[in-house]
């Protein structure tokens, strides 16, 4: 489906002020259940970070024209 498909059926409507506990909750699980494929990119994308940080720390540990 389209990204447009996706989110044609979205009400910021259904999102009000939040006054308790349990609001903050439900928006909290309704937003993971709805992001799963977003957790599982952002996860990816941190494992790649760190690869590039491990990277960096060893070019920085190179000497020059080794």
């Amino acid at each position: 489906s389209t990204l447009t498909e996706k989110w044609s059926n979205f009400s910021i409507g259904k999102y009000v002020a939040i006054v308790a506990l349990e609001q903050c909750q439900h928006y909290k699980d309704d937003f993971n259940s709805e992001h799963e494929e977003y957790w599982n990119l952002h996860s990816h994308i941190d494992k790649i970070t760190e690869n590039f940080r491990e990277f960096n720390e060893q070019w920085k540990s190179l000497t020059a024209g080794s």
